[in-house]
């Protein structure tokens, strides 16, 4: 990692961070104690309050810390680039939901290529998969890394607590492999980026298959995560309940089989071996959290994008399918609740099996909906 740290050293590495959550705002605290690293943080909700006075942060990782605050913070990615800043890496921790705001859309002012012409490179940590794709396309030429997290962290308007130590392996998105971006340079940027995540003393690895690592986690989230956020039993309870027996296990078992017909083979013991580990763990997993909080859930990006690479490749999924129709109705009703995202009319007409396809209604609702599955 020294020669990483060479070449920051006289100038550190400037690095564009949206989405200042209780992840995010970790990594960002990582970054810039790391020592090689400055990093703008864009805000939104939060903005006035930690432009202000900073965060409270509660760190089991890094320690406490009052009043803190990242090199820049700024309300939007645009106010990042009017500082006349041209960024070294962008990295996204923003929740991944596509059906209402795109990823490659908000990072675009800040896609601006340095002297030798290249790209910031982009790094996404989030949830799900096939999410690296939609940038890809969008920046021919960028290169696109992903993290695969197991962090426990959680923003409560400005305070920051970490209960679970930072995890975290990167890997390089395997379609930017090209004449110019060779398998030894994305290695190398991929390097270059956890030595500088790494610095600050955390667990971040390279990860040389790191889209295996996604359906490793996906195991997780597209079954415990969705089966708590509906029956909004934590882990010990839906294990308890024999939830996890009847329906969790099962549906764990059908993204096994998804993945092994992309090209990515799981252990057939790790559905088991996740749900007796979270047996004796009272744990409320983040999109049990979300609902509970009434925030939009991940549903296309943890069940919609695995049951659409399913139908391409012709796998059959009935459980996830019923988990994720019942949470299409759970971010229906979230959706209606927030308040000026969806707005439902008193008397709705039909259309065969669906209001929602009605052509009187699509000015009223999101204005691009999910791909059909």
């Amino acid at each position: 990692m020294s020669k990483y740290f060479e070449k920051f050293s006289s100038k550190k590495a400037n690095i564009l961070l949206v989405g200042s959550g209780g992840v995010g705002t970790i990594a960002s605290l990582g970054l810039e104690k790391g020592g090689f690293a400055q990093v703008t943080s864009v805000l939104r909700s939060d903005y006035e309050k930690v432009s202000k006075h900073g965060f409270e942060i509660k760190s089991i990782d890094h320690g406490d810390y009052t009043n803190w605050k990242p090199h820049r913070i700024v309300p939007n990615v645009q106010a990042a680039v009017d500082a006349g800043e041209v960024y070294d890496y962008i990295v996204v921790a923003i929740k991944a939901l596509p059906e209402f705001f795109k990823t490659e859309e908000i990072i675009r002012p800040a896609m601006v290529k340095n002297a030798a012409g290249e790209y910031p490179t982009v790094v996404l940590i989030q949830n799900g998969i096939d999410i690296e794709r939609p940038v890809y396309e969008a920046y021919p030429g960028a290169i696109v890394l992903s993290g695969v997290s197991m962090i426990g962290s959680h923003n409560f308007g400005g305070k920051i607590v970490q209960f679970e130590h930072d995890v975290i392996s990167f890997g390089y998105y395997p379609d930017c492999v090209s004449e110019t971006n060779t398998e030894e340079k994305l290695e190398d940027r991929t390097h270059e980026f956890v030595a500088l995540y790494a610095a600050s003393g955390v667990n971040a690895t390279y990860h040389p298959q790191l889209m295996l690592a996604r359906w490793r986690k996906l195991v997780y989230n597209s079954c415990i995560n969705t089966v708590c956020a509906i029956t909004q039993l934590d882990t010990g309870r839906a294990y308890l309940s024999g939830v996890d027996n009847a329906l969790t296990l099962p549906a764990m078992y059908e993204i096994l089989k998804i993945a092994k017909a992309a090209g990515y083979e799981l252990p057939e013991e790790l559905p088991q071996g996740m749900i007796d580990s979270d047996s004796g763990v009272f744990y409320e997993p983040s999109m049990m959290i979300d609902v509970k909080k009434g925030n939009p859930i991940e549903l296309e990006v943890i069940l919609g994008n695995p049951l659409r690479i399913a139908k391409r490749l012709g796998i059959e999924a009935p459980i996830l399918t019923v988990l994720y129709n019942l949470l299409k109705g759970v971010q229906f009703r979230l959706l209606e609740n927030k308040g000026g995202i969806l707005n439902v009319p008193e008397k709705a007409p039909r259309v065969g099996d669906s209001r929602i396809d009605h052509p009187s209604f699509p000015s009223e609702f999101p204005a691009k909906k999910p791909e059909p599955l």
